[in-house]
């Protein structure tokens, strides 16, 4: 019987060596990148691809540090789950930071700054005797709807959280939103003014009955960024926000 060939130890060790640079040549599941359908911040184009204000500068960033990826029409609440709770490469696009965020995901570098905050209002709705938001939150006269699981930066957030009983929650998206102030289901809803005329053409008929007016006191337009799972590694967050840098 013929006798089996014993292998040398340099042997082993170029297999061991070989099969471990394989493990490694791998292609890493590409980044999951979440978008919702939310003019003109990101919305589904001709070609079934996305586009919009967020979505641009993170196309070209994405190219430049050579991040493998893939664009899922996601809801904004899904994609906090999959983000928070989620074990794989998921990131939700155009979130604002805040302290219980930076807790439970990365964050990138800015993607946009938004313009200030406005308030949508029903055409016919009488001018508030405060027209200050802090005042205009904490007088009740007209609650305020706000949407579950958003932060609308760190100033309204906290009144939000000092005036509980002036506000209605919803899960609902802008669109929906917009349609339960024209029924006078709540008074007002706060909106960044960008969202305005993808919003109003949306609704059809019932843009009519609504308005936007100033919020005095509002600071400057918040950031939007790239929201990640912590499984996404650190310097690939790195990468991007180099990328995202050079433009």
């Amino acid at each position: 019987m013929a006798q089996q060939a014993r292998a040398r130890p340099w042997q082993v060790g170029l297999a061991l060596a070989l099969s471990v640079a394989c493990v490694r040549a791998q292609p890493a599941m590409p980044l999951q990148m979440h978008y919702q359908e939310r003019p003109p911040y990101s919305a589904t184009g001709t070609s079934g691809e996305p586009v919009g204000l967020l979505i641009e500068p993170l196309k070209r960033a994405l190219q430049r540090a050579g991040i493998a990826h893939a664009w899922v029409r996601t809801p904004s609440q899904r994609q906090l789950v999959l983000v928070q709770q989620g074990q794989g490469p998921d990131c939700g696009i155009g979130w604002f930071r805040n302290a219980e965020r930076e807790t439970r995901g990365r964050f990138s570098a800015t993607l946009y700054q938004d313009r200030p905050f406005m308030a949508l209002v029903k055409t016919d709705a009488a001018a508030p005797p405060y027209p200050g938001l802090g005042q205009r939150l904490s007088s009740g006269a007209l609650p305020l709807l706000a949407k579950e699981g958003y932060s609308y930066g760190p100033l309204i957030d906290d009144l939000i959280r000092l005036h509980p009983q002036h506000v209605v929650r919803t899960t609902a998206e802008s669109a929906q939103m917009a349609r339960m102030i024209e029924a006078g289901r709540a008074g007002w809803m706060i909106m960044a003014p960008e969202e305005a005329d993808a919003l109003f053409a949306s609704i059809g008929d019932a843009a009519r009955a609504l308005r936007l007016v100033p919020l005095p006191g509002v600071p400057p337009g918040q950031t939007r960024h790239l929201y990640c799972n912590r499984s996404v590694p650190a310097d690939v967050i790195e990468r991007l926000d180099r990328a995202l840098l050079e433009r």
